[in-house]
């Protein structure tokens, strides 16, 4: 299987599953507003009625916001600091929660979404994949780690006689890599995910390793889908920046707009994170041969000769008289 026809297939199991789609960008935007209605009362609040505080609040300037929660330690906005908190837990454990059931509904070859089966799969791959996000800290660890050494390899190579524009390039270089690197983790985990669904095994570590292996075994192809579909997201943001940089200026009716337009961003994010999981669930059975299961006996006739009757001894016989 190739990298276009694992995503033209995972587009057909994506398709069929609308609504699960809806009710993943339903739960992280009911978080997102979680979070960004108390922080924009207290910019409000602390801004007042000022131009500057308008411009800053159009874009939720979020280095602002840290600005004036080290101004106001002890203030309004220290009481929204566990709301914050609790809404990322919250963002994190419901992600891992709904990803069972869109993990399993995307390995399904059922013909339609079944509620019932999405929120059993929920609660039953909701304990695996929270252990295997935390052994992904892991491989993250390693790509910071290595990310670290790069730069300081860069570093030590040139030193501070390095041209502007070599250290420019040289820097390009490095963060290349370390994307590359964080995607071949995130990539890896995808796959982990699916190999727990289809094997319906409980080893969250054995698949982190595992799809870790087959991921670097079949690098053109697991990167490759990787690569398409972050081309189609430099896309979608291509798209929405320049558009949603010019609606901020505007009415009543350019605010609408661009509050419909944020939606769709979203949901194109949401929409690419299922096409992640779909073609993983493409590809695992191509580059991740289940083995072949053991022959069944072969019964051969055999001839059995028919055992001698077994005689018993029956009354005692009375003498002639």
């Amino acid at each position: 299987m190739t990298v276009f026809q694992a995503i033209r297939g995972a587009a057909g199991r994506v398709s069929l599953r609308k609504r699960m789609m809806v009710g993943y960008w339903f739960f992280h935007t009911m978080m997102a507003a979680f979070v960004a209605v108390p922080l924009m009362g207290v910019a409000i609040s602390n801004l007042g009625h000022s131009r500057y505080g308008a411009e800053l609040m159009r874009g939720f300037d979020i280095s602002w916001l840290l600005e004036v929660y080290f101004y106001l330690q002890g203030g309004p906005i220290g009481a929204i600091v566990p709301t914050v908190v609790l809404a990322v837990l919250l963002l994190f454990l419901g992600s891992i929660f709904l990803a069972g059931g869109a993990v399993k509904m995307l390995v399904y070859d059922g013909p339609d979404y079944s509620p019932r089966m999405f929120y059993e799969g929920c609660g039953r791959y909701f304990w695996r994949f929270l252990r295997l996000a935390l052994y992904s800290i892991f491989f993250y660890a390693i790509a910071i780690l290595v990310s670290r050494l790069l730069r300081k390899l860069v570093e030590k190579a040139w030193g501070e006689g390095m041209e502007d524009h070599q250290a420019t390039i040289a820097g390009w270089v490095v963060s290349g890599f370390v994307l590359l690197l964080y995607a071949l983790v995130s990539t890896a985990m995808d796959y982990a995910k699916v190999r727990l669904v289809v094997d319906d095994s409980r080893k969250s570590l054995r698949a982190a390793f595992g799809s870790m292996r087959l991921v670097l075994t079949h690098l053109g192809k697991t990167m490759g889908v990787w690569l398409v579909l972050t081309v189609l997201l430099a896309l979608f943001a291509g798209l929405y920046l320049p558009v949603s940089n010019w609606l901020q200026g505007g009415g009543a009716a350019k605010i609408l707009t661009l509050i419909v337009l944020q939606q769709l961003y979203v949901f194109s994010r949401v929409w690419l994170r299922m096409m992640a999981w779909g073609s993983a669930a493409e590809l695992d059975p191509f580059v991740r041969p289940k083995p072949l299961p053991p022959p069944e006996p072969v019964y051969v006739p055999v001839a059995v000769e028919p055992e001698p009757p077994e005689f018993s001894a029956g009354a005692e016989a009375e003498p002639e008289v």
